[in-house]
């Protein structure tokens, strides 16, 4: 006798799974692509707007103008990479400038003489010692 076989591998739901599973994998395909096309758009608009990445409220109906950040631009305002790149070339002059001033600019010490083997300059008796009075 044949054992009876489980309900999910009958042929007619192999079929629904095979059909669901193409069907799935296509809009898998056009939710990645559109993923794609999306992060590009955001990284190209990235590149060239500068300021905040916050929303920008709407103000109450009847009020008027109202003047939100996008109105006046900062004056002076520096990407990430133009930042960063002056950040560094900073921190690479003052290292570079300490380095250099430390290196030839600065006097060395001399060396220590030399130690006299009879220490002509010992005191008779050392200035912390307890006096004894006894």
């Amino acid at each position: 006798q044949v054992p009876p076989q489980p309900f999910w591998l009958e042929p007619s739901r192999l079929r629904l799974r095979v059909e669901l599973s193409i069907a799935f994998g296509r809009e898998m395909a056009l939710l990645s692509a559109a993923a794609r096309g999306a992060r590009r758009t955001a990284a190209a608009s990235a590149i060239r707007s500068y300021g905040t990445s916050l929303q920008v409220p709407t103000p109450p109906p009847g009020i008027g103008a109202v003047f939100h950040s996008r109105m006046q631009p900062p004056k002076y305002s520096l990407s990430n990479a133009k930042w960063f790149g002056i950040f560094f070339a900073m921190n690479l002059g003052a290292y570079g400038g300490n380095f250099f001033y430390l290196r030839f600019l600065m006097r060395q010490n001399p060396p220590n003489p030399p130690r006299d083997p009879e220490n002509t300059g010992r005191p008779e008796r050392h200035m912390h010692s307890v006096d004894d009075d006894e």
